[in-house]
């Protein structure tokens, strides 16, 4: 066990002195850039399937059309993410009129196709982002784009070889459709990131946490952060334009209360000798989706132990001489990464 002497910890507010200081000292740190990676050009073929479906007058040649074109994702689609019914029972045109022409899917189509228009700088993102992918592993899969309405169910859904997309989940926060969802199914900070910004970093971390990160059975807290923070660094490295606060899902003031209390974070854990435990609930707590983190103050996000793996990570690639993505995470064990990291 990792074993320090209690201390009374004084977490600092989430203030705007705060926010304002702690992003000045991030400026500093963020020129110890960990991996740099040169795209390479890629063409990623993306289906609308929103667009087949709500534009299409007979659901059954849309129905082909969608399956010919997104063969691998259209199944899941049909049985998994809407779930009314198999792909080849010849009554799913009947299923999919009563989705498509509800008026409040026919709304959120329509916000769709006013919010991002043809899609190019959402493409051109995703492009850039599995071109460096392709960089760090030459052998990696690049996955077909699928873009879908699904009526909130599934927000992203990667399979083997498809990455598809609801986009309803993207079209902004004051939208009325999403204002009016449930709060018990879609608690405020869920909504709060349903904004076109989130729709890249979700899709490329959505596709990164199945087919990048390892399995996670039996392993304690440390390893489990280590494994988070090794996804995190590299779609941070996949996206070096995208403002960090959008890689984790969190607010700008959740991230500078973070970076305010990293020692403070760190102490709690150490003094409750967490960071080898294996309980279950308490490693849920520190990874776990949510308005906050059980356990520490009101103004910390959700999820804290990813944002402390991703710290971790990023202190031992900064301080390789030649850090590699395929080193990391094929070789590169937890307490070889915890002996690197001095948190401040």
């Amino acid at each position: 066990m990792v074993r320090g002497r209690k201390v009374r910890r004084s977490f600092l507010p989430s203030v705007t002195i705060i926010v304002v200081l702690v992003s000045m000292f991030q400026a500093c740190r963020d020129h110890e850039e960990a991996v740099a990676l040169d795209p390479a050009p890629i063409r990623l073929q993306v289906v609308r399937l929103d667009s087949i479906l709500f534009h299409t007058d007979d659901l059954n040649a849309a129905s082909r059309m969608a399956q010919a074109e997104a063969r691998n994702l259209y199944p899941y689609y049909v049985e998994q993410v809407l779930a009314i019914g198999p792909v080849d029972d010849p009554r799913l045109a009947i299923g999919l009129s009563r989705f498509v022409n509800e008026p409040d899917w026919i709304e959120v189509q329509r916000r769709i196709e006013e919010v991002f228009g043809d899609w190019e700088e959402e493409i051109e993102g995703l492009e850039e982002a599995f071109g460096r992918l392709h960089t760090a592993f030459p052998d990696s899969i690049i996955p077909q784009i699928v873009l879908y309405n699904a009526g909130f169910n599934y927000g992203i859904f990667p399979t083997d070889s498809s990455l598809g997309i609801g986009v309803e989940w993207f079209i902004g926060r004051d939208h009325p459709v999403v204002q009016a969802l449930a709060p018990e199914q879609f608690p405020h900070y869920l909504k709060e990131r349903m904004v076109p910004a989130m729709l890249v970093p979700s899709a490329v971390k959505g596709w990164l946490l199945v087919h990048y990160q390892a399995d996670q059975r039996g392993m304690d807290l440390l390893e489990r952060m280590v494994h988070r923070g090794k996804v995190l660094v590299l779609l941070e490295a996949l996206l070096p334009t995208t403002e960090r606060h959008l890689l984790f899902g969190y607010s700008p003031d959740q991230l500078a209360w973070c970076e305010a209390n990293e020692l403070n974070i760190w102490r709690e854990l150490v003094s409750k000798e967490l960071i080898y435990t294996k309980d279950d609930r308490e490693i849920a707590r520190l990874l776990s989706d949510g308005p906050f983190t059980h356990g520490f103050p009101r103004e910390s996000p959700g999820n804290l132990g990813e944002w402390l793996g991703y710290n971790m990570v990023r202190s031992y690639l900064v301080a390789q001489e030649r850090p590699s993505f395929q080193e990391l995470f094929g070789s590169v064990e937890s307490r070889t990464v915890l002996r690197t990291y001095k948190p401040r």
